[in-house]
């Protein structure tokens, strides 16, 4: 037990549910159900950081109980103007009481009393038991309880604060927790619909309360009350005055009765909470869960749960070896897991092999294990036995390439990279955990979340063998019998889940896009990173400390125009030079104050231009325009001018970016370190990156790019079958003109280029749930005009207007839509109450169909193109993917066979009723590509 002070952490539920209702600005459900656990969610992070934070020794919660109180019983109009429960609301309030259940606090709640008179009571029975109580709540009306033994957390998105006496009489003007419901019951609170007295804010409030003590004391005075208009308004306001302090002060009697034995946290129950959390799908709040008490002080980080009963068989003779090769060997499949350096595959060093082929058993192998000088046992250092690399590498060697026996891995490509560098290429490849995971819809795909929320096992974070910050260390330096069960628990459990998964897949027809696409994939993904692209990086240097002068010249501007000096790039300055200087009217605020971020900028501007910013300083557009082309310098200077030579390896002499299968939800490839995606390919300073993305195998090499026309207008048409953009297709039109003859009523031949650029925003703002609005901001068209350009369009593509209605009614229906090739994206926030919520679902809904099967096209491009390389022999090699893009390095002499081995492979990708158009464009660089005849 500790001998730490009691502390009694009381805490309000149902507010604390309905701010974390409100603040997920996305829905959260159970993916395996749908459910809606969003507040869940939130209350339980507050909880367990409240926890941990405070380190109370008990706990217990108080809810509002159904049916009206005596507020409601005393004033008809008490919180009468609140909106009714969402629907999706009791079921989530359910489970926090089950939540509270299984942690194993008491629940109280009174029948005609709200929660703060359960706490107030609680509080103050505590006090009179010696012991200190922290409430954690949302509502300041709680401050009216601080005293010397009780504390008030107000724990909100924009306010974390502990008040005791001194902070209550700081933030009331010198006025005490006493004074609280007083100053409420003058200035009123709009959330309840308690009225106040109309026109005295909290700075009257605080001043006739530091002259009259109370309420009640006003109006035993109120002749002295001045000036003689606030005198009048207090005399006329006298019953509204009484009656709001009246239900606002909160009641200290109610008949409940505090139990210290019950609230003592000697009753959590670690196992019952992460039973719940799993069930849940908190992954990643089971490891955040407090030890058990008894245990050590929660000031430290939980206790690991025991490991998994992975028995471990540290190989470190050739005996063992050998056997662990054999048995492998007759085995249909293992499963393997590699322990390195570094996260990154061209800096890491191979420390350790782990295998399993039965659940429950594992080998680990140690092949880079070192003691640092200063870790010793007494005077002598740490003996680190392990066989030589080299033998090791060569007896497993066949086994690894071999297809015989099957391979299964977590996160597969990192793994096969690290041996590929050990002249290791891993044949028969043929499960990838955290693949499977992201392919049947779950969220987090890691390999600790997975084990916790599907086998119900806590696995040991990596952080407890190798640290964190300043003090961490590498795995070599981990010795090798601690390494050994946490590495043989890796390939133990990625076996588990294999199973697990497979079914999973199995049963929502997903086998086919995992072993057809991603599963092949992984290897093509590999070797594209292992190949890196080569880049200029003097081209680069140039452009820094070009990009350097031109910001240090537009901060100047910026400067002079305004007269003084401030930094550009805090948000907190620039809000107080766009809206204390110069006058405009903020648009929404944030935690740290007002928003100055690029919507809330464009937002400004279209004001201005709308003359809508009646009052504001003329200089005002001119820094508005300034500080977002300081932004977007700033953003590519830091971002990938400066950024991108840093990344080159000193091995390769090459950037190798990071290709991930699992980075969105529509089955696209993203890229990281760095992400080559994200470059601007529309504005020059872009398009000058790009140029420093060069060819440089050999002098006569050069880059080919190959991109998909319009394909995900084909798949619309495909999908759609609508007559017109099937007839557009095929017959090889330019379906934006045809657009623009269709929307604006004119021969195909009178569309000019305006036209035609409005009729690109309808094309593929249609696939993302473009409203009419939405035309507006992004064209010069009025909503008037946008809504008629709106209905034009649908009469003209009846086929679309069909397709978007079906697909929504499915997911409405099944919860999901899916790909061409079957790939799903659940989406059960289609059926929300929450009209936001349900919206963003149905714009998800409708663009998945078409862009999963884009990138399902790429992905099938990209495995055609590599076995046709393969098979020709060719020296080309893909080295990017961006988006419907695929750039390739090739020596000049094989750009002509390669265009058109490029034209048959990937139009060839996928049959769909229109033809798949091909792009070709090469040159020197990246930046710098000219079209293929």
């Amino acid at each position: 037990m500790t001998d730490r002070p009691p502390l009694l952490l009381l805490i309000d539920g149902h507010a604390l549910i309905f701010v974390a209702y409100t603040a997920m600005r996305e829905p959260m459900t159970v993916r395996s159900t749908g459910e809606p656990v969003g507040a869940v969610y939130g209350f339980a992070n507050s909880l367990i950081k409240t926890l941990s934070d405070f380190q109370p020794t008990h706990c217990a919660v108080a809810f509002d109980p159904p049916g009206p109180t005596f507020r409601h019983e005393r004033y008809a109009g008490y919180k009468a103007h609140r909106p009714p429960t969402p629907p999706d609301l009791p079921g989530q309030i359910e489970r926090v009481r089950q939540m509270v259940r299984a942690f194993g606090f008491p629940v109280y709640e009174q029948a005609g009393f709200e929660a703060d008179d359960v706490l107030g009571t609680l509080c103050r029975q505590a006090e009179e038991q010696d012991v200190d109580s922290l409430i954690l709540t949302v509502d300041t009306d709680a401050l009216q309880l601080v005293s010397e033994r009780t504390r008030v957390y107000v724990s909100t998105a924009f306010n974390r604060r502990v008040y005791d006496p001194g902070e209550v009489r700081e933030r009331y003007g010198g006025l005490g927790p006493e004074a609280v419901a007083d100053i409420k019951g003058l200035e009123g609170d709009k959330s309840d619909n308690i009225p106040g007295v109309a026109g005295v804010g909290r700075k009257t409030a605080i001043k006739l309360l530091a002259e009259f003590g109370s309420v009640e004391g006003i109006y035993e005075r109120i002749e002295e009350v001045a000036p003689e208009r606030l005198r009048e308004r207090m005399r006329a306001a006298r019953e509204d005055a009484l009656e709001s302090k009246y239900l606002t002060t909160i009641v200290r009697d109610v008949p409940v009765s505090l139990d210290l034995a019950a609230a003592d946290l000697a009753n959590y129950d670690r196992a019952a909470a992460a039973a719940l959390m799993r069930e849940l799908e908190f992954g990643s709040i089971v490891d955040r869960l407090p030890s058990p008490a008894g245990g050590p002080d929660a000031r430290e980080p939980a206790a690991p749960a025991a490991a998994p009963d992975t028995e471990v068989t540290i190989v470190d003779t050739p005996e063992r070896l050998g056997e662990m090769v054999a048995e492998l060997g007759r085995a249909s499949e293992f499963a393997f897991d590699t322990e390195t350096t570094s996260e990154h595959v061209m800096a890491a060093d191979l420390v350790g092999l782990s295998f399993s082929c039965a659940e429950g058993r594992a080998w680990y192998v140690p092949l880079g294990h070192r003691a640092p000088a200063a870790r010793q046992l007494g005077t002598e250092p740490v003996v680190v036995t392990q066989l030589p690399a080299s033998e090791v590498l060569a007896a497993l060697g066949p086994l690894l390439e071999g297809d015989a026996v099957g391979k299964i891995a977590h996160n597969a490509k990192f793994d096969a990279a690290v041996l590929a560098n050990c002249g290791i290429t891993v044949g028969g490849l043929t499960f990838d955990t955290m693949i499977a995971a992201h392919l049947s819809g779950r969220r987090a795909v890691g390999l600790k979340a997975l084990a916790a929320g599907m086998l119900g096992i806590e696995m040991t974070p990596i952080s407890d063998l190798i640290g964190t910050g300043r003090g961490r260390i590498t795995m070599a330096q981990v010795p090798v019998a601690k390494a050994a069960p946490y590495a043989a628990a890796d390939a133990d459990m990625t076996l588990r889940l294999a199973g697990m998964l497979r079914e999973d897949l199995a049963r929502m027809e997903l086998l086919e896009p995992f072993e057809r696409l991603e599963m092949p994939l992984i290897g093509v993904l590999g070797r594209m990173e292992r190949t890196g692209v080569a880049l200029n990086s003097g081209l680069l240097a140039g452009m820094s400390a070009e990009l350097g002068v031109r910001l240090a010249d537009v901060e100047r501007s910026i400067h002079e125009t305004m007269g003084h000096e401030f930094n550009i790039s805090s948000s907190r300055q620039l809000a107080g030079v766009l809206f204390d200087e110069l006058g405009l009217s903020p648009v929404r605020k944030t935690k740290s104050g007002f928003s100055t971020d690029a919507a809330t900028l464009d937002e400004l501007r279209e004001k201005m231009d709308a003359g809508k910013a009646e009052g504001a300083d003329p200089r005002a557009r001119e820094v508005i325009d300034a500080v977002v082309a300081y932004r977007e310098i700033s953003k590519l200077k830091s971002t990938y001018v400066d950024a991108l030579p840093r990344l080159v390896s000193p091995v390769s002499g090459r950037i190798h970016t990071s290709y991930n299968q699992t980075g969105s939800a529509t089955g696209r490839v993203s890229s990281n370190d760095p992400n080559v995606q994200n470059i601007p390919v529309r504005t020059e300073l872009g398009r000058r990156v790009r140029r420093a993305f060069v060819a440089g195998r050999s002098p006569d090499c050069v880059l080919l790019a190959a991109d998909y026309s319009q394909i995900e207008l084909r798949i619309l048409a495909h999908l759609s079958e609508d007559d017109a953009l099937l007839r557009a297709f095929r017959g090889g039109m330019d379906i934006h003109t045809i657009t623009s003859s269709l929307v604006y009523g004119v021969p195909e031949d009178e569309v000019t280029a305006d036209m035609r650029r409005v009729a690109k925003v309808l094309n593929y703002g249609v696939l993302y749930g473009l409203s009419a609005f939405g035309i507006t901001q992004q064209t010069d068209l009025t909503r008037r005009q946008g809504q008629h350009f709106m209905d034009t369009y649908f009469s003209s593509y009846p086929g679309i207007s069909v397709y978007v209605d079906r697909t929504v009614e499915h997911c409405r229906r099944d919860g999901y839509v899916a790909s061409l090739m079957g790939r799903r994206r659940y989406l059960p926030e289609i059926n929300s109450s929450s009209r936001t919520a349900r919206q963003a679902a149905e714009r998800a809904a409708i663009n998945m169909p078409v862009q999963g099967t884009a990138a399902d096209i790429i992905k099938l491009a990209m495995l055609r193109v590599q076995a046709r390389l393969d098979e020709l022999g060719m020296e080309a090699r893909m080295i990017l993917q961006v988006h419907d893009e695929l750039v390739l390095e090739a020596p000049a002499e094989e750009l002509a066979g390669l265009a058109d081995m490029l034209r048959a492979e990937m139009p060839a990708s996928m049959e769909l009723s229109v033809p798949l158009g091909v792009e070709l464009k090469a040159g020197p660089n990246w930046g710098e590509m000219e079209p293929l005849p």
